[in-house]
Order: structure tokens, then C-alpha cells, then sequence
């Protein structure tokens, strides 16, 4: 059994702002689902139970017509759920599926006004009462998704595609770039996945981690356990803005990740396991920006996690994926999960083509246990398709370094009296600390934090000479990535682009989802004659953390550059030079 871990600080917040919304009982009793959540493998029971302990009699059982309702809702078809609703007698019955359906049309109010209702008419207890149980159930979403969302702002795409709903109107400024990269994604994905849906697609932003405790199954231990940022529930997209995170996170690839598991719920009638869920997002997730036939590939923190688990055969095994990767213990384990999952799919994709991906995903939405229907789409059974798996991640993880996942990215909330970073050198919060203990003992590292104390006091020109003579005096520190990025960000303050464009470009080598190093970058090329490169740049700075300061106003330079106007004025309101 897996001793609990200490509450951390982002913890403690998140829970007291949760007793601010919701109550201390309600808090108590995620604080107590939290705790009791079991690990990957849960524990055989330590007697079994006694043959008298008989489970409940119903008092009710659910109608026929009702259980058709429900086959639909669960499969996403909800015009096929709304078209039996007539077949559903009138009463209790009735008031569930329309308060499940308005649920999930996001009709929050409406949802719980009709299943309060049934939750008053129903027994106490859910094995005696399934229809006042099962009313419970969503009725406590329906609130959850109203103290969530609160007086939120919906912003739609100029196609009506898609619809973003912000908990904060801060985080409007999201929806320009959400809704571009979920065009691409429609496009490809309705290619890879053979799914277009024709209704609107809805994305909900919350400011506050609890917030995605009180719209799905997941508590505040699993999403701090494992970073998780983003969920896919109810036919629509749940995710945590990247303004409340320190270093925000990798939102737009979230928000494509999610929508591979909304197309697949559908294409699959939501028969596909969680393996099979996870394995598709993270083999899909960078499509929409990718050339096709290319894929990133694991990161070498990852690789080396899959390396150590397939030597010791200490892998996570597809059933302890179940019900949810972001319930497993530990950020390890659910990287090495994806990982597992990503890679399976991954081969089946490139030995046995698209057709084979097509007949997994067919066979699956027809009822066909996922693993025999891979075995299906791989030609053989499914051990020979593991056996296989086996051996060519061995190759592939072969030159891996040791070290289980050290380096994996950490998703670090913002303090709630953090403004966020002013964009002064001076005031980077990134600065303070010993920022080169890695550099040793020698004279490069004494020289390297004293540019830092330089820097920190407003001395810039100083520091600049400072870090010069630490790489001049050790020829590691003259290469070392950290370094080049403190470097090149004083030199572009300094307006001496020229200088900082190499050392920017070699931080961002080593950091290439640091969004601030990102947005340095995109300046410096800018500065230098190089706007495509520049563009490049502040993509990957937006698909980061578009809340940088900087970014905003060389991106209305640049759609001024094209002709944008509307682009241009856009941008230009949000510049903060």
C-alpha cells in the first residue's frame, strides 16, 4: 500500500477556495474520495464478504425505454436520446433523462431543477432506487458546473463550431487561438478518426484546479498527483487556463488531446477502454501542427521511464489504466502509461497502416473487446502484437539515459498573490535561488551568479560583462543553455538583438516549451529581419502560455506586416511592451 503523500501548499489552497464554493461538507467529502482512492492495483479485500450480506432488493427497476435512453447518452448520441424520450413513461423516469439531457446540452439550471426534483421523489438509498441514484449523481455535476463556471463568458468561432466558456473573462483572450488550432484539428482529425461532428463542440475554462473536482470524477490529490489539466466528460472539454500556472502548460496540444478523445467517444459509441482512449490523444495530439507522417516522438525524460519499466517488467498493465490514468499514484506512472499506450498505437499505425487503425476503431464500436480487435487489426493474437511491441521499444529505448523519468515537465500553479511576471529582468522570479548550481565550483559559476545579483539590482550592462567573463573563463558554461538564455534575454533588453538572437535560439534547443524563452526569441528575429522565423517562434510561445507579456506585441507588428488589421488591432490591445 502506497503511504499518502503530504498535502502541498497549491494543495491546501485549492481546498480552502473549495470550502469557499462549495461548503465545508463538500470539501470533507472530496477531501475523504481523495484519501480512498485506490492506487493502480487495488488491494484484495482482507476477509471475503459474509454469504448472508445479500445485495439490496430494488424497489424500482429501470424501464426498458429508459435503458435504451441511456445506451444512447452514454454512446454521445443525443439526438437519438431526445428522440425516445416519448417512449420513456411519464414521472421520475421522464425527469431524469431530460435533466441528463440538459446536463449534457449545458443546461445547468435546467438540468438541476428537473433532477432535484427527482432526488426529492426518490428513496435514499441508490441499489433500491437506481432512477433517484442515478439523478444524485448528475445532479451534483449540474451544481458543480454552476459554482464552476459562475458568470462566465461564451465566445463562439466565426463557423459556430466551436463555443469557449471562461470561468474568468481574463481568459477570453484564449478563444482566437483555440479556435485556429481546432479548425486544423477538425480537418485532420475528421481524416484520421473518421469522425466531423455537426454540432457545436464546447470547451469549459476554469481558473482554479478545484474547479475541475467539481465538474468531474477526478479529486484535487489526482489532478496535483499527476498534473492532469484536462478531461473529456459529458460531450464537452474541461480544462484549467494556463494563466493560473507558473510556467503554463502546453494548453492547445490539451485542447486537441481532449477532442481525440471526444471524436473517438463518438466514433467508438464510447466502447473504447481507457488504454485505448489515452494511447489515440497522445498519438494524435500534435497533429494539427505537424507535417504529415511526422511525429515527435517521446521526450527523452519519458524514453528513459519506458526503458527502466520494459527492463525491470515494471510496466503499467493496460487494466491499471482503468477507470482513469489520472488516478494512478504518482506522475511516473501515468507518464509511463501514455507512454505504453501511445507507442502500442502508435505501431499498430505504422506496420499495419491507417486501414489497420480504421478496422481497431470499427470493431471496437461494434462491441468487440479492444484487445481482440487489435489482434484483429494486427493479424494475430495479441500477445504476438505485445511480443512485438516488446521488442522494438527495447530498440528504440535502447540509448536512453538512466534516471526513470528525471526531467519529466512539472505543472506548477501560481500563487494566488502572483500577478504574474512584469517583464522586467529584474523582477523574474526565475532569477532568485542559486540558478547555476549545476555549472559546480568553479570560477564560470562564481561569475555567473554574480551577473545574477547584477541583474536582480537593475545593473544590466554589468551583468552582461559579468556573464561574459564566465564564459570565457570555462569552456562548459560557454555552451551551457541556462546560461545563454540570461544572457540573451539582457542583451535584447539592451536592444542588441543581434547578440541575443544565437544564445535564444540555443535556450530554446534545450527549452522548447519555455514560453518565455519562446517569446524572447520570436522578438530577437523579429528585430533581425526574420518574420517567419519570428512567427515560429510565438507559436510555440502561444501554444505554452499566451499570458507572456511580450508576445502580444510582436504579434501585432507581424499581422500588421501581412495586412491583418483585425489581427493586428486585436493584438495590439492586448500589448504590454
Amino acid at each position: 500500500m502506497t503511504a499518502p503523500t503530504q498535502p502541498s501548499r497549491a494543495r491546501v489552497r485549492a481546498l480552502v477556495k473549495l470550502t469557499k464554493l462549495t461548503g465545508l461538507a463538500l470539501v470533507l467529502a472530496l477531501a475523504a474520495h481523495g484519501a480512498a482512492t485506490s492506487p493502480a492495483e487495488a488491494a484484495p479485500p482482507e476477509q471475503s464478504p459474509k454469504q448472508s450480506e445479500q445485495p439490496a432488493t430494488p424497489e424500482r427497476i429501470e424501464s426498458a425505454a429508459l435503458q435504451r435512453f441511456l445506451v444512447d447518452v452514454d454512446a454521445w448520441d443525443l439526438e437519438g436520446a431526445r428522440a425516445r424520450l416519448s417512449q420513456i413513461p411519464a414521472g421520475s423516469e421522464r425527469d431524469l433523462a431530460e435533466g441528463m439531457l440538459a446536463l449534457y446540452e449545458a443546461d445547468y439550471p435546467e438540468s438541476e431543477s428537473l433532477l432535484a426534483g427527482v432526488v426529492a421523489a426518490g428513496g435514499a438509498d441508490p441499489e433500491r432506487d437506481p432512477v433517484a441514484g442515478r439523478a444524485r449523481y448528475y445532479l451534483e455535476v449540474a451544481r458543480g458546473a454552476q459554482l464552476a463556471l459562475g458568470d462566465a463568458v461564451t465566445l463562439r468561432s466565426d463557423d459556430g463550431r466551436f463555443e469557449a466558456v471562461f470561468a474568468d473573462r481574463r481568459d477570453a483572450i484564449l478563444a482566437p487561438y483555440l479556435f485556429e488550432a481546432m479548425a486544423e484539428a477538425y480537418d485532420t482529425l475528421g481524416e484520421d478518426v473518421g469522425v466531423r461532428p455537426d454540432h457545436p463542440i464546447r470547451f469549459e475554462f476554469y481558473d482554479e484546479a478545484g474547479k475541475l473536482a467539481l465538474v468531474t470524477p477526478l479529486t484535487l490529490d489526482n489532478i496535483y498527483t499527476t498534473g492532469t489539466v484536462g478531461i473529456c466528460k459529458y460531450r464537452r472539454v474541461m480544462m484549467i487556463t494556463p494563466r493560473v500556472m507558473l510556467h503554463g502548460y502546453g494548453w492547445l496540444d490539451t485542447a486537441v488531446h481532449e477532442y481525440v478523445h471526444y471524436v473517438l467517444t463518438m466514433r467508438t459509441r464510447n466502447n473504447a477502454p481507457v488504454w485505448m482512449q489515452e494511447g489515440m490523444a497522445k498519438l494524435m495530439e500534435t497533429r494539427w501542427r505537424t507535417p504529415e507522417g511526422e511525429t515527435p516522438g517521446l521526450s527523452e525524460p519519458v524514453r528513459s521511464l519506458l526503458h527502466d519499466a520494459l527492463a525491470r517488467d515494471e510496466l503499467v498493465t493496460l487494466e491499471q489504466m482503468h477507470p482513469s490514468v489520472a488516478m494512478l499514484p504518482s506522475q511516473e506512472l501515468a507518464a509511463l502509461a501514455y507512454a505504453e499506450a501511445e507507442t502500442m498505437l502508435g505501431l499498430l499505425e505504422e506496420e499495419r497502416g491507417p486501414e489497420g487503425m480504421a478496422t481497431f476503431m470499427t470493431l471496437v464500436g461494434e462491441g468487440v473487446d479492444a484487445k481482440e480487435a487489435l489482434a484483429e487489426a494486427w493479424g494475430a493474437d495479441f500477445d504476438d502484437f505485445f511480443a512485438r511491441w516488446r521488442t522494438v521499444m527495447t530498440a528504440r529505448t535502447a540509448h536512453s539515459r538512466a534516471g526513470s523519468g528525471a526531467g519529466l515537465p512539472s505543472i506548477d500553479f501560481r500563487a494566488d498573490d502572483d500577478p504574474g511576471s512584469s517583464g522586467q529582468l529584474q523582477d523574474d522570479p526565475s532569477l532568485r535561488g542559486d540558478v547555476f548550481s549545476h555549472l559546480g565550483g568553479g570560477r564560470g559559476r562564481q561569475l555567473a551568479r554574480l551577473g545574477v545579483l547584477l541583474t536582480l539590482r537593475g545593473h544590466l550592462d554589468a551583468a552582461v560583462i559579468e556573464y561574459e567573463k564566465a564564459r570565457a573563463a570555462d569552456p562548459e558554461v560557454r555552451d551551457d543553455p541556462k546560461l545563454a538564455r540570461r544572457l540573451g534575454e539582457l542583451y535584447l533588453e539592451l536592444e542588441r538583438a543581434e547578440e541575443a538572437l544565437p544564445l535564444l535560439i540555443r535556450a530554446g534547443e534545450h527549452e522548447p516549451d519555455n514560453a518565455n524563452i519562446a517569446a524572447a526569441e520570436a522578438h530577437a528575429r523579429r528585430l533581425t529581419g526574420d518574420p517567419e522565423g519570428a512567427r515560429a517562434a510565438l507559436d510555440r510561445a502561444i501554444r505554452q502560455n499566451p499570458f507572456v507579456p511580450t508576445i502580444h506585441c510582436d504579434l501585432a507588428a507581424l499581422a500588421e506586416l501581412d495586412g491583418d488589421a483585425e489581427a493586428a488591432e486585436r493584438e495590439a490591445r492586448l500589448c504590454k511592451d
